[in-house]
Parts: C-alpha cells; sequence; structure tokens
C-alpha cells in the first residue's frame, strides 16, 4: 500500500472513530465471545449454513465505541453466514465484484464493492447510507469474491450508533467527501 493510501485510510478511520464517539455506547458484544467462524458454501449447495458474528476476517482495533475489522478474500473464496449486529461502513481499498447470498442459501445479488459504503440496521435489513441500492440487503447473509482479484476493505461496526445517534445526513455527507477522495 503506498504512503497516499495509508494516508487516506487513516484519515477515513479517524473520521469513522469520530462518528461513532458521538453516540452513545451501547452494550457490544466483545470479540472473544463471537465464537469461531464457520465455512460457508452456499454458492455450491444451495443450502443454509450457520451463522457467526464474523463479519470481516479479522478484527484490527476495539474499544467500546467501534469495532474495526481487516476484510480480505481470494477470488472464489466465500464469507461465512454472518450476521450484523451494528451499523457499519466499509472502504474497499482492492475493489472487486462480490455475490451475495441470503440465510437460506439462496443467490441474491452482485455487485461492484467499490469507495465507501454505509449500512444502518433496520430489523433484518440493512439499509444503506447515503445511496439506493435496487435490492433489499439482508442482516443475514454471505459474500463471495467473483472477481479476478483479491478484495481487500475495511469495515468499522458503529457499536454506539446503531439504530439512532447519528444524523444519516452527516455520514452521507462525510461519504461523499470521502468517496470523491478516493
Amino acid at each position: 500500500m503506498n504512503r497516499r493510501n495509508r494516508i487516506n485510510l487513516l484519515s477515513i478511520a479517524c473520521v469513522f472513530l469520530a462518528l461513532a464517539s458521538i453516540a452513545s455506547v451501547a452494550r457490544s458484544i466483545p470479540t472473544d465471545e463471537l465464537g469461531e467462524t464457520k465455512k460457508c458454501e452456499a454458492d455450491k449447495t444451495g443450502k443454509s449454513c450457520d451463522v457467526d458474528g464474523y463479519v470481516g476476517s479479522s478484527v484490527l482495533y476495539e474499544d467500546d465505541s467501534v469495532r474495526v475489522w481487516n476484510f480480505t478474500l481470494a477470488p472464489g473464496e466465500m464469507t461465512s453466514m454472518h450476521r450484523h449486529d451494528y451499523d457499519y461502513h466499509f472502504v474497499a481499498i482492492k475493489p472487486t465484484q462480490l455475490e451475495v447470498y441470503g440465510e437460506d442459501g439462496s443467490r441474491l445479488f452482485d455487485f461492484t464493492a467499490a469507495g465507501v459504503l454505509g449500512f444502518k440496521l433496520v430489523g433484518d435489513l440493512l439499509e444503506p447510507i447515503g445511496i439506493d441500492l435496487p435490492w433489499p440487503v439482508p442482516r443475514v447473509h454471505a459474500a463471495k469474491n467473483i472477481g479476478e482479484s483479491e478484495y481487500l476493505e475495511i469495515l468499522f461496526e458503529s457499536k454506539g450508533t446503531t439504530g439512532a445517534g447519528v444524523d444519516p445526513a452527516k455520514v452521507a455527507e462525510v461519504m461523499q467527501d470521502l468517496n470523491e477522495e478516493l
């Protein structure tokens, strides 16, 4: 990663950490209580998989307000079937095409994971922040890298802002600024 990308990533991390600290802190699920990640092959079987809380590959940082994940997928690799418990944003450092599977194992859609995206937890769905999507995004899902290159994102879970606390218009404004920088 070159110096400019590192500086951009650090700037983005600072913005999200600041946003997360604005709201009151909710009880979080500690990383050590997430259990083991569970392999999912919904792309091959079309059947449901065991659900876990691993929304990324590994935790880079965690405090009472935020959990920051490294999320890496090689071409053809699939995540576990996972459940999002917090509002979150991600920055795609190495974009690619991802295919998304629902909790029942069915293929839902594919999309180009690029730039900065945010989602607010609303019941069993993840509501996009600042953009419109042509399909609903379920809270429980798995993703497969169907692109030709490795996918890398940094994902920020906002423990204290889930469902309330941060002005969506402000988040959309910050995300638009970040997308223009990237």
